[in-house]
């Protein structure tokens, strides 16, 4: 059969349309996974701090995006959602947790620049209301995390109820005590339990946003360790995603005054929005 040079220009011109129709979709296609065009943005948090989460919906809504509130019962499970890409962003672990859950899930999470805030550690006692009036061989309930544990550990040294050694690794653990002067007994617990059973101890190193989750008067401490503004809370993202305009758009909405009247009206002091330079 003899193809007529009309016939042959016409399967070039179909030819070529089918590059550029390719070559677009696959522009697209990076245009969304870049995030330039997502719309609707998933945030792992937990329920002490979803009224932060929830309080964007509003403003983010302005801007033309849904955003989608994934609620986890456990500290690590929203790092872990992000970590394998099933949610896009998350709103709860402070940067110090951050950097350790990284360096043993071999994940690069990334704290976006431009906003956050913290949760104040004290230790809380319903039988006592002094550090003095901890007896001796008294029950102190401490996070089982090992930046939280650190945290705690030289808190309770810093109230003189222990001493600690060197290190024997990154942070401090019950091992590096070498002196127990009140022969403290320390329960390690999950740091959202850390309220759960205070009242049946002597005392609880909590988080004054665990404690107003839990329906305790966030600032009713006896001592808190003045350390807040060393581990940031803010939007955590997986590496690169920081870039993306919808993560830039998070922060610049949790910059607005209005925002952070509503987050202050909601938690009453348990978090601190901090200041970002």
């Amino acid at each position: 059969m003899k193809i007529s040079r009309k016939m042959i220009v016409a399967i070039l011109s179909i030819l070529a349309l089918g590059i550029v129709v390719i070559g677009c979709s696959k522009d697209n296609s990076k245009e969304i996974e870049s995030g330039i065009s997502k719309k609707t943005i998933s945030i792992g948090c937990m329920p002490l701090n979803k009224d932060a989460v929830e309080a964007l919906t509003d403003f983010m809504g302005e801007k033309g995006y849904e955003i989608d509130i994934r609620i986890f019962d456990g500290n690590n499970l929203p790092a872990e959602a992000l970590a394998a890409n099933e949610i896009d962003c998350l709103l709860l672990n402070h940067l110090p947790w951050i950097k350790t859950f990284n360096a043993q899930h071999d994940s690069e999470l990334t704290l976006v620049d431009g906003f956050s805030y913290a949760s104040e550690l004290g230790i809380y006692s319903e039988k006592h209301s002094s550090i003095e009036e901890i007896p001796e061989n008294g029950i102190i309930i401490i996070s089982n995390d090992p930046t939280n544990i650190d945290r705690s550990l030289t808190f309770l040294e810093q109230l003189g109820l222990i001493k600690l050694g060197e290190k024997n690794g990154e942070f401090y653990s019950i091992l590096d005590i070498v002196e127990n002067l009140k022969n403290i007994e320390f329960r390690e617990v999950e740091t959202t339990s850390t309220a759960g059973s205070y009242k049946d101890v002597d005392a609880s190193v909590s988080f004054t946003s665990v404690m107003k989750n839990a329906g305790i008067d966030a600032q009713g401490y006896i001592e808190e360790d003045g350390k807040s503004k060393d581990f940031p809370v803010g939007f955590v993202v997986n590496k690169g995603n920081e870039e993306t305009k919808w993560a830039k758009d998070l922060v610049e909405v949790a910059q607005k005054e209005e925002y952070k009247n509503r987050f202050d009206n909601i938690f009453e002091g348990a978090y601190v929005i901090l200041e970002n330079k």
